[in-house]
């Protein structure tokens, strides 16, 4: 039963982090591409860089959580999340790199909940790992 909560929990993990990548992209694409934002605003290589870096991270994660069943790589996928969690909320409460938006848009609240389901996902199937990996520890010593 716990390896088909640890696929389970890989899977919804997986489209998490691919889903807050994707939000990433519809973001940018939308908003700051070709913008009118001049580069020389302040933070601006923030959302103009950033964003697109975002995406192909989320990707190169997503691909790591599905073929390398691994807890490093739950750890990698989780500091990935936590990474971006903690970009948004310095951008909304102080500022990143000089980058600053003051408000809580729809855009950046649905970009917090898929990255918070991806973290809880994660933390979860790591768990879930060590215990096994632990139990297997106990089952060799015998």
């Amino acid at each position: 039963m716990k390896e088909h909560a640890r696929t389970f929990l890989r899977l919804l993990g997986a489209l998490a982090v691919l889903a807050g990548g994707l939000l990433h992209v519809k973001i940018w694409n939308s908003d700051y591409r070709g913008s009118a934002l001049p580069s020389s605003f302040p933070g601006a290589w923030v959302v103009k860089d950033g964003f697109p870096a975002q995406a192909a991270v989320s990707v190169v994660v997503v691909v790591l959580l599905l073929v390398v069943r691994r807890p490093i790589i739950w750890v990698l996928a989780l500091l990935v999340e936590l990474g971006s969690i903690l970009a948004l909320v310095l951008s909304r409460q102080a500022s990143i790199f000089g980058w600053k938006e003051p408000v809580w848009n729809s855009n950046a609240k649905e970009v917090l909940v898929v990255e918070v389901v991806a973290v809880a996902a994660l933390i979860v199937l790591f768990i879930l790992d060590i215990q096994r990996l632990a139990d297997e520890d106990e089952l060799a010593t015998y």
